[in-house]
């Protein structure tokens, strides 16, 4: 007979012990809801006390927090009273109305909370945002609050002043606007996302490669800056020649003219003039003619490369100008590309 009676009483336990625990854990809510309920009256209570001593701002701060954990009427419609004191128009007709909803209609409340929010409600702003269909939008937020799906499309009250919204998007920068809103103003605004930004192209075997926008590569120069370059290039190799054809005809014209005057006066002593003379005409020769080519096809690839769409970039200018070296003279370019 022990046998019955030990699974009777083992079963009993295993029933027994969860009503305990959910008697428990309903006991803890409950006292903690009376606890949150006992915590907001005694704040109400304090801020009341506080308003009427003439400190609204401690005696709001309670009203709110009173709010926060237990809201009841009188508390909504002292929070509202507040707001207004405040210059919070948006927040005061809501709490109006949220305090008028929990009340009946014959309450001598529902009197002054139809008058004031008569009062307020044609000159809240209002704000309507809308998401036309198809836009890939993830979120719209309003003034850092993030909004839910259910509030778009409806219109919100928002207070006079500026507002900002951020429209986000999957994958795409977040596109910020700026809003001011005077009393009275009824404004829709169309939430659209932003352009996507430059994505990174991949080689076949999924290595990123840089786009052709990205620094260091991408769009080559345009052929008339390599016109140019090339210009510029040859243009100054004939200038370097022209400059050292000068200098070396220098030097020929001083050595024919000591030889014009051991002509006439004689000078044993003279072949080094004369060796010097004759191993300059050849180089002086080539050099002038590689200076001459050089600045001519320089100036040819430069003055015909095609406008860049930006502007030219520059323009050549070759003047020739006389040099005066010790012993003779000649003529060089003076160049500026």
């Amino acid at each position: 007979m022990t046998t019955p009676v030990r699974s009777l009483f083992r079963g009993a336990c295993f029933v027994a012990a969860p009503l305990a625990l959910a008697l428990v854990i309903g006991g803890a809510a409950y006292a903690d809801e009376k606890d949150d309920k006992a915590r907001a009256q005694k704040l109400f209570v304090e801020g009341r006390k506080a308003i009427e001593a003439g400190d609204k701002a401690t005696g709001c701060a309670k009203m709110r927090e009173s709010m926060g954990l237990f809201a009841v009427a009188n508390t909504l419609f002292n929070v509202a009273q507040c707001d207004e004191g405040e210059g919070k128009i948006a927040g005061a007709l809501e709490h109006w109305e949220r305090g008028l909803a929990l009340i009946d209609a014959k309450d001598p409340r529902a009197k002054v909370a139809k008058e004031r929010i008569g009062e307020l409600s044609p000159r809240v702003p209002r704000l309507r945002i809308v998401v036309p269909p198809g836009q890939p939008v993830s979120a719209v937020v309003l003034d850092g609050t993030e909004l839910s799906p259910t509030t778009l499309s409806a219109p919100l009250y928002v207070e006079p002043g500026s507002h900002t919204i951020v429209v986000r998007s999957e994958g795409r920068p977040d596109r910020k606007h700026e809003l001011t809103l005077a009393e009275k103003e009824r404004t829709e605004f169309v939430a659209t996302p932003a352009a996507p930004g430059p994505a990174a192209s991949s080689s076949a075997n999924g290595v990123p490669t840089a786009s052709a926008t990205s620094t260091g590569g991408g769009t080559p120069p345009p052929p008339s800056s390599f016109r140019r370059t090339a210009g510029f290039i040859v243009g100054g190799v004939g200038v370097a020649g022209l400059v050292a054809a000068g200098l070396t005809g220098a030097v020929i014209m001083a050595k024919a003219s000591t030889l014009d005057d051991c002509k006439a006066v004689g000078c044993p002593n003279n072949q080094d003039d004369i060796k010097t003379y004759k191993s300059l005409l050849v180089p002086n020769t080539v050099l002038w003619g590689v200076g001459l080519a050089g600045v001519g096809a320089g100036l040819v690839l430069v003055l015909t490369a095609p406008s860049s769409s930006e502007g030219e970039v520059g323009k050549a200018a070759i003047v020739p100008v006389p040099m005066v070296v010790p012993g003779g003279g000649g003529m060089g370019l003076s160049g500026r590309f």
